[in-house]
Parts: C-alpha cells; structure tokens; sequence
C-alpha cells in the first residue's frame, strides 16, 4: 500500500478502491490490531458529518476483503466493527 500515490498492490497486481475503501483500508493498517468501531471507521473514512447508516462500512469492509483476499485478517469484532489482525 502506497499512501503517497493512494495505489494497493496484491500479488504484484493493482487493486482499485474507492476513495472509502482506501481510506478503511489505511485506517485498519494504521490501527492494526486494535478494534475500531463502525462509528470511529465512518468518522475516519467519510468525516464527521457523514450522515450515513453504520451498515455501509460493512458492506465496504466486505469488498476489501474480496478485493485483498483478507477474508481471515480483517476480523468482525462482535457488536463493535473490525480489527486488522496482523500476527508479529
């Protein structure tokens, strides 16, 4: 993941994101094992005066974990939101 040029690379192959699916993928990187709620996610990715449902970070996660084959690492953290689970 390059945060300057806002490209992802999976298997030497570049995956496109939305601006949102970027900017979950950089806040769970950044935050990586620490569970983060669907409200701090929305806080993070659309901004404060995101006056959105919850529900739409889940429907993004779950595209990113298609997208990066992250199925096992993005982990759904019950009635919280999601945590990157990165092991070292």
């Amino acid at each position: 993941m390059d945060l300057d040029s806002r490209e992802v690379y999976y298997h030497g192959e570049l995956v496109v994101f939305t601006p949102q699916e970027f900017a979950l993928v950089e806040a769970l990187i950044t935050n990586r094992n620490i569970a983060l709620s669907r409200e701090k996610l929305l806080e993070i990715a659309w901004g404060y005066d995101y006056g959105g449902d919850t529900r739409t970070v889940d429907v993004h996660i779950s595209g990113i974990r298609k997208k990066l084959g992250w199925e096992k690492i993005i982990k759904t953290v019950y009635k919280l939101g999601y945590r990157l689970e990165v092991k070292g």
